[in-house]
Protein backbone atom coordinates (compact mmCIF):
# COMPACT_ATOMS: atom_id res chain seq x y z
CA UNK A 1 0.00 0.00 0.00
CA UNK A 2 1.55 3.26 -1.18
CA UNK A 3 0.40 6.45 0.55
CA UNK A 4 0.39 9.94 -0.96
CA UNK A 5 0.42 12.81 1.54
CA UNK A 6 -1.23 16.11 0.66
CA UNK A 7 -2.35 19.32 2.34
CA UNK A 8 -6.02 20.03 3.04
CA UNK A 9 -7.28 23.45 4.18
CA UNK A 10 -10.59 23.82 6.00
CA UNK A 11 -12.23 27.18 6.81
CA UNK A 12 -12.52 28.10 10.49
CA UNK A 13 -15.84 29.67 11.43
CA UNK A 14 -15.42 33.32 12.47
CA UNK A 15 -16.06 33.93 16.18
CA UNK A 16 -17.16 37.54 15.74
CA UNK A 17 -19.09 39.35 13.05
CA UNK A 18 -16.86 40.95 10.44
CA UNK A 19 -13.91 38.73 11.32
CA UNK A 20 -11.84 37.64 8.33
CA UNK A 21 -12.18 34.01 7.24
CA UNK A 22 -9.19 31.90 8.28
CA UNK A 23 -8.16 28.37 7.36
CA UNK A 24 -6.74 25.47 9.34
CA UNK A 25 -4.23 23.23 7.52
CA UNK A 26 -4.25 19.43 7.78
CA UNK A 27 -1.81 16.83 6.46
CA UNK A 28 -3.84 13.92 4.97
CA UNK A 29 -2.98 10.85 2.95
CA UNK A 30 -4.65 8.54 0.45
CA UNK A 31 -3.89 5.05 -0.80
CA UNK A 32 -2.62 5.36 -4.38
CA UNK A 33 -3.86 1.82 -5.11
CA UNK A 34 -7.44 3.09 -4.66
CA UNK A 35 -7.20 5.90 -7.26
CA UNK A 36 -9.46 5.19 -10.24
CA UNK A 37 -9.37 8.59 -11.94
CA UNK A 38 -7.86 12.05 -11.69
CA UNK A 39 -9.32 15.12 -13.33
CA UNK A 40 -7.34 18.31 -14.00
CA UNK A 41 -9.14 21.45 -12.86
CA UNK A 42 -8.61 25.21 -13.12
CA UNK A 43 -5.42 26.77 -11.78
CA UNK A 44 -3.58 23.43 -11.81
CA UNK A 45 -5.79 21.84 -9.17
CA UNK A 46 -6.79 18.17 -9.49
CA UNK A 47 -9.79 16.08 -8.43
CA UNK A 48 -8.99 12.51 -7.35
CA UNK A 49 -11.72 9.84 -7.36
CA UNK A 50 -11.15 6.80 -5.15
CA UNK A 51 -12.46 3.25 -5.51
CA UNK A 52 -14.02 3.19 -2.04
CA UNK A 53 -17.75 3.11 -2.67
CA UNK A 54 -19.57 3.16 0.67
CA UNK A 55 -23.11 3.62 1.90
CA UNK A 56 -24.42 6.25 4.28
CA UNK A 57 -27.79 6.53 5.92
CA UNK A 58 -29.51 9.82 6.54
CA UNK A 59 -32.77 10.67 8.19
CA UNK A 60 -35.43 12.23 5.98
CA UNK A 61 -38.62 13.65 7.49
CA UNK A 62 -41.92 12.34 6.10
CA UNK A 63 -44.57 15.07 5.97
CA UNK A 64 -48.34 14.80 5.73
CA UNK A 65 -50.55 16.96 3.48
CA UNK A 66 -50.53 19.77 6.04
CA UNK A 67 -46.72 19.84 6.03
CA UNK A 68 -46.28 18.39 9.52
CA UNK A 69 -43.55 15.82 10.11
CA UNK A 70 -45.27 12.51 10.83
CA UNK A 71 -42.25 10.19 10.86
CA UNK A 72 -38.57 9.88 10.00
CA UNK A 73 -37.37 7.57 7.25
CA UNK A 74 -33.83 6.17 6.94
CA UNK A 75 -32.59 6.65 3.36
CA UNK A 76 -29.52 4.83 2.07
CA UNK A 77 -27.22 6.55 -0.41
CA UNK A 78 -23.91 5.46 -1.98
CA UNK A 79 -20.86 7.72 -1.93
CA UNK A 80 -17.36 7.74 -3.37
CA UNK A 81 -14.46 9.72 -1.92
CA UNK A 82 -13.41 12.82 -3.86
CA UNK A 83 -10.15 14.53 -2.95
CA UNK A 84 -9.26 18.00 -4.21
CA UNK A 85 -5.52 18.65 -4.55
CA UNK A 86 -3.89 22.08 -4.66
CA UNK A 87 -1.76 22.97 -7.68
CA UNK A 88 1.44 22.12 -5.74
CA UNK A 89 0.11 18.75 -4.57
CA UNK A 90 -1.24 18.07 -8.07
CA UNK A 91 2.27 18.36 -9.55
CA UNK A 92 3.62 15.98 -6.89
CA UNK A 93 0.74 13.55 -7.53
CA UNK A 94 1.42 13.40 -11.27
CA UNK A 95 5.13 12.86 -10.64
CA UNK A 96 4.40 10.07 -8.13
CA UNK A 97 1.99 8.23 -10.41
CA UNK A 98 3.73 8.41 -13.80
Amino acid sequence: MKQFYYTRKEPVAPTTEGEELTFKTFQDSMNLDKVIRSIGLEDGQRLILLDDLHERYKEVPIRNKQGKVTSIKQVKDAFQSEIYLSAEDSVRFVEATT
